[in-house]
């Protein structure tokens, strides 16, 4: 019997600290919003589309799998950070540093990347990359592109 209500308490408290961690996580446009804003850089699966980052750091935070579709994100710190899994669809990356950030899966369909800094960043497994938008941005040797594509390298 007492091996029952431990492992009964087991579970419990595994299940509570299941959702405390998805409570602790912004769960709609306004909280992810201001999250980012009051300088957290962690944000997996944040749905902020359409939001105004301008000059926002996310320098090494956790965005993965994060909506950034049709944001504004110009001139924002995202160096080192993680994105696998985010989309940018039409977003404004102008003036954004994205280097060394991490791409896999990241869906770049449509978006603006002038003089966007892709320094170190391995951009081989993003989606939606036209050579356009990389002739917009900045890499260096260490940037790898999508097959095909070549990176424009800015001192």
């Amino acid at each position: 019997m007492i091996r029952f209500y431990s492992s009964l308490a087991a579970i419990f408290l595994v299940a509570l600290a299941v959702i405390s961690a998805a409570k602790a996580q912004p769960t709609d446009f306004l909280d992810a919003l201001a999250s980012i804003k009051s300088g957290h850089h962690d944000c997996p699966h944040c749905m902020l589309a359409g939001a105004d980052l301008t000059n926002q750091c996310v320098k090494q935070g956790n965005l993965e799998g994060a909506d950034f579709d049709n944001a504004r994100l110009v001139l924002m710190c995202m160096s080192f950070a993680d994105f696998k899994g985010a989309t940018f669809r039409g977003a404004d990356l102008s003036g954004a540093n994205l280097a060394h950030a991490r791409l896999d899966g990241a869906d770049l369909t449509g978006a603006e990347m002038t003089i966007t800094s892709i320094k170190g960043t391995d951009l081989s497994r993003a989606k939606g990359l036209t050579q356009s938008q990389l002739n917009g941005a900045c890499g260096d040797a260490d940037t790898k592109a999508p097959a095909g594509l070549t990176v424009k390298i800015c001192d």
